[in-house]
């Protein structure tokens, strides 16, 4: 019997013979394969722990035809009602009331399934089927996709949001509470296709930056015409981003980018420095920002683990990076006040994999639950963090910038690297 494991290999083996280590698109077929995979790992591993560890027996999962769900893909299906349901053991049952990828039903990827004929004939129809099927199970807690903090846990509408409380009746709807937390740690939660989709489209992603910055002609190529979110500041910290600027000698370029098919998206970045004339190589002030940068990298990969919340590793981080004599701000600018011997670090140390959940974040930004929330284990995120080193011969106030978006996995060991971290900075000539 061919196990998921072998599966998931088979498909990674398809993908490498299908890119050639290129940047070409996976094959549809095998991003399809990989998907129902992903998916039923994540319902098999993931989808119990959530549960449990939020206190719920039953996840209900509204999803309106013809109106974008975030949590489509992810579940298998444009419409329906979604129903997961504890009753111990290691699997979690999975039913749909509606319609949804009929191809799901041939890999098992859920238990019961009842058409949309069958389940929507009408409201009356529709109600006494939630109703019965809730009874049967008589689940304790009830989540519901509705929250004030989460907007991809928001989907329900007003609509059915009082058609499903009316369907269930009194006794169950007082059992009913937000499905944010059970969500947001389903989402977080990866298993080990996602792992090999970040490897891939990292890959992918660094290939088009690699591309960008080849393409630069120095005094000739404006940021507009280098693809991505390309930007420069100057030693004032005056931003130029996308437009129209022409790049120069002595500009410390960055250009992040990404790949990815809605399934997973990864984003990285890289650095450049344009040579002015007469320089042959980095000058002393960048190499030097390249090496503050690398003891923040080495920093924040001893000190990110799986168990602790974002915002306790946010902590961490910054105490350490004190501890080695840098100077911590909370936001992406120059701090004037600080001392000016110290290099300032940013931390923005967010999720990766689907843009509309940033979550867990290891940041001052961001709402309080994205602090709150533990880091799972295979958490994948974007290894961001800005670097201010001050010039102080120049002037007060004075500094190089330099960013950085790699992408990470939080493994039982601490944190690995699916794909090459920005190796250095490109010299551009």
């Amino acid at each position: 019997m061919i196990t998921a494991i072998q599966k998931v290999l088979t498909t990674i083996v398809a993908l490498v013979f299908v890119s050639s280590l290129s940047a070409a698109s996976i094959h549809p077929k095998n991003l399809a394969e990989m998907l129902k995979e992903i998916r039923k790992d994540k319902f098999d591993y993931v989808l119990p722990k959530a549960m449990r560890d939020n206190n719920v027996d039953m996840w209900i999962h509204v999803i309106r035809q013809k109106k974008p769900e975030p949590l489509a893909l992810d579940l298998g299906g444009n419409a329906g009602v979604f129903i997961f349901t504890d009753k111990g053991g290691d699997r979690i049952e999975r039913a749909v009331l509606g319609i949804a990828d009929e191809e799901l039903w041939s890999l098992e990827a859920y238990d019961l399934f009842i058409s949309g004929e069958e389940a929507f004939e009408g409201d009356m129809a529709w109600q006494d089927i939630i109703h019965d099927f809730v009874a049967e199970r008589d689940p304790q807690r009830i989540a519901l996709n509705y929250s004030s903090n989460n907007a991809a846990a928001d989907g329900i509408s007003s609509t059915d949001y009082v058609k499903m409380i009316n369907a269930l009746g009194d006794s169950f709807a007082a059992r009913v509470v937000s499905a944010e937390n059970i969500i947001g740690d389903y989402i977080s939660g990866r298993v080990l296709g996602e792992i090999v989709l970040d490897g891939y489209f990292g890959l992918e992603a660094a290939a088009k930056i690699d591309r960008e910055f080849e393409k630069i002609e120095v005094g000739r190529t404006t940021l507009a015409e280098i693809d991505g979110n390309v930007f420069v500041r100057d030693i004032d910290g005056n931003e130029n981003n996308g437009n129209d600027y022409i790049l120069k000698g002595g500009d410390l370029i960055t250009i992040l980018n990404g790949a990815g098919e809605g399934i997973f998206v990864a984003d990285l970045g890289g650095n450049g420095y344009v040579l002015r004339d007469g320089e042959t190589g980095l000058p002393e002030e960048v190499e030097k920002i390249w090496q503050d940068a690398m003891t923040i990298r080495e920093i924040c990969r001893k000190n990110i683990k799986v168990g602790r919340t974002a915002g306790e590793t946010l902590n961490i981080l910054i105490e350490k990076a004190e501890d080695a004599g840098f100077h911590y701000t909370n936001v992406d600018q120059f701090d004037l006040n600080a001392d000016p011997k110290k290099t300032q670090v940013h931390f923005d140390l967010h999720a990766q994999g689907v843009r509309w959940m940033d979550a867990p974040r290891i940041s001052p930004l961001g709402a309080d639950w994205q602090r709150e929330m533990t880091i799972p284990l295979f958490h994948t995120f974007t290894f961001e963090y800005m670097i201010h080193m001050p010039l102080p011969k120049l002037g007060k106030g004075k500094h190089l910038y330099i960013a950085f978006h790699d992408g990470a996995v939080v493994t039982e060991r601490g944190v690995e690297w699916p794909y090459p971290p920005d190796q250095g900075i490109r010299i551009i000539r």
